[in-house]
This record gives C-alpha cells, sequence and structure tokens, in this order.
C-alpha cells in the first residue's frame, strides 16, 4: 500500500462523515471529479496547495491529516501491510516510454 492511498482513505472517510459528494469537494477545490477520484484512490498525489485546499474544506488542517496517516501507517505495519512511500516503477513500462522516445527521436532525422 502506498501513502498516498492512505491520506486519500482519510479524505474519504472524513468527507463520507460530512456527507459531502466527492464530485461537490472536487469542483470546490478546481479540480474535476475524476481528478479528486485519482487523489482519493491514491493514483495521484496531492501537492501541498491540493492538500491545504481539500483540508479547507474538510474542516482540518494538514497537520491532522498527515498526523492520522502517519498512526493508520504504524497500525497497518503492525498488521504486516507493508506501506510504501510511493508505487513501484514498472519496467515495462519504461521499455515501452524509451521504445517511444527512440522511434520519434529516429523519426525526426
Amino acid at each position: 500500500m502506498t501513502y498516498p492511498t492512505l491520506v486519500g482513505r482519510l479524505l474519504v472517510q472524513r468527507r463520507e462523515q460530512l456527507g459531502l459528494k466527492q464530485g461537490a469537494l472536487a469542483e470546490a477545490i478546481g479540480l474535476s471529479q475524476s481528478a479528486y477520484s485519482r487523489l482519493e484512490s491514491g493514483e495521484s498525489v496531492l501537492n501541498l496547495s491540493q492538500l491545504r485546499n481539500v483540508c479547507a474544506q474538510l474542516g482540518l488542517s494538514p497537520a491532522q491529516v498527515l498526523h492520522a496517516a502517519d498512526q493508520y501507517e504504524q497500525q497497518l505495519r503492525q498488521q504486516g501491510v507493508d506501506v510504501v512511500a510511493e508505487k513501484p516503477i514498472n519496467p515495462a513500462a519504461i521499455a515501452i516510454g524509451l521504445g517511444l522516445l527512440a522511434a520519434l527521436f529516429l523519426g525526426g532525422k
């Protein structure tokens, strides 16, 4: 599990606790619903500005969210769940990207 996923789960929990819809919260912070959904799922990583804006809408401070995420991480680790900073890099995706770059480079000559 990634740390951004932990943070996202906490944001979902608080949003649902307040009875807010994902689309409404996304609109309030200037994101599309799909972009905000990726933040809540941990697929995308919140930047500091986004974290601050989301927290303001949820009546929390960024420090509260990060502290709760740290506590959640400790609980998961005690249960044997590995928490990583970010998703592991996919070697196949890198190879495809390099192949595309090479094709573009060689095609331009």
